[in-house]
């Protein structure tokens, strides 16, 4: 029965010494180096099938391949950085009198086999060692024209995230073949899978992008980075300050955790594999500045806001014929236009559910109408925009009395 270390050491052989391009010969150096590295990756691949095929024991397995991806690695590290350049994409099949395209050929071959030992032997693979720079050279080449795209939508988008676009740009940067490698696979394959995401919502939203979506497809990631957690923490903090007293900031952290909680993630991602989920990271954090709050916050206070806000007769409500999610509506339409002028918006979620009632006596709870606020509804944007015609078809009629 074969094993895998022969071949391994044949490749390593075969590729430790690259001709140069002065090298007169090196046209036919190069063809034979590619040729003895074809085969004996090929080899490697074969012999590692056959022993799980043989039922070589896990033990003997691990060795294997961690052994394999370590030179591999090591090997891919040391190649020179000519090799990984990209070939022009109108050379369809390879020139196997071109040295270029050798040693190109050889870096997506190397990369194949990095694959197989990820994929078919995940067992035995570490994926939190740092990745191979031939793996991870090649595929910023094949993210590099979605990265562009990417780039030059946050530069256009009109919205008030731009810390946040920032962060995800920072992290795409590290694929940057000037800086030192310290990608592993897991992180690889998060940002993968982010920009694939991130391409699908411009397609989908065009220009449009604010805080809650981006930020919100981050938490559903499992971005749990430190400049995730400080921007999320720092970001409810810097509203936690404008507010007026302890019981709207009460209100405001449990809204940012209801919003938190509401994220679904995508199973088994995370940009760390060996920290806390960001949203027990988020959650934490967030009892804490409860606890601290609740310990501040003087029973008066309550009091006082609920004589002067709950005890409201039911008449003293506006009726309307509209939906909870109708009214939230209308309230951030008045808001975008500049109509209603209140910067602490926390005051007018509290009031709102106060002073008018929904159709049919809809349960009206201060929570219900936060997130109909923030997240409004396909259906309920065309009702508005009927109601925004009746309106005006009204003032038309007004006048003309």
């Amino acid at each position: 029965m074969r094993t895998p270390l022969l071949p391994l050491q044949e490749l390593i052989d075969c590729l430790q010494n690259p001709p140069g391009p002065d090298d007169p010969s090196s046209t036919e150096k190069v063809i034979g180096m590619h040729k003895k590295a074809t085969q004996a990756m090929d080899e490697i691949t074969a012999a590692l099938d056959e022993c799980v095929e043989k039922g070589v024991s896990p033990v003997t397995m691990r060795k294997y391949v961690s052994t394999c991806q370590e030179k591999v690695t090591l090997l891919s590290n040391s190649l020179p950085e000519s090799w990984l350049e990209e070939v022009p994409a109108t050379y369809i099949k390879i020139d196997y009198e071109n040295p270029v395209h050798l040693c190109n050929d050889i870096c997506h071959r190397l990369e194949d086999l990095v694959l197989h030992l990820m994929i078919v032997h995940a067992r035995y693979y570490n994926k939190m060692a740092i990745t191979p720079n031939v793996y991870r050279e090649l595929m910023r080449q094949r993210l590099e024209p979605g990265f562009s795209v990417i780039r030059k939508w946050f530069s256009e988008a009109e919205s008030c995230c731009e810390e946040l676009q920032a962060l995800v740009l920072d992290l795409f940067d590290t694929f940057d073949p000037l800086l030192e490698n310290r990608m592993n696979h897991y992180q690889l394959d998060f940002l993968r899978q982010l920009h694939q995401a991130l391409l699908k919502l411009y397609r989908e939203e065009g220009n449009s992008l604010d805080q809650p979506q981006l930020r919100n497809l981050l938490i559903s990631f499992n971005l749990n980075s430190t400049a995730f957690y400080d921007y999320c923490t720092s970001y409810i903090n810097q509203q936690l300050k404008e507010l007026p007293n302890v019981r709207t900031q009460l209100d405001l952290l449990g809204y940012a955790a209801s919003e938190v909680n509401q994220v679904k993630q995508l199973r088994g991602l995370a940009y760390n594999k060996d920290a806390p989920n960001i949203k027990e990271l988020m959650n934490e954090w967030i009892q804490v500045e409860t606890k601290y709050l609740r310990a501040r916050e003087k029973p008066t206070n309550t009091r006082k806001f609920k004589s002067d806000f709950a005890t409201l007769p039911e008449n003293f409500k506006l009726q309307t014929s509209l939906t909870v999610a109708e009214i939230a509506a209308l309230v951030r339409i008045l808001k975008e236009v500049g109509i209603v002028e209140n910067r602490n918006m926390q005051d007018v979620f509290r009031l709102i559910p106060l002073c008018f009632s929904a159709e049919k006596k809809t349960s009206f709870e201060n929570s219900v109408f936060q997130t109909s606020y923030y997240h409004i509804s396909d259906e309920t944007y065309e009702k508005m925009t009927t109601l925004a015609n009746q309106i005006i078809k009204q003032a038309h009629h007004l006048r003309k009395e």
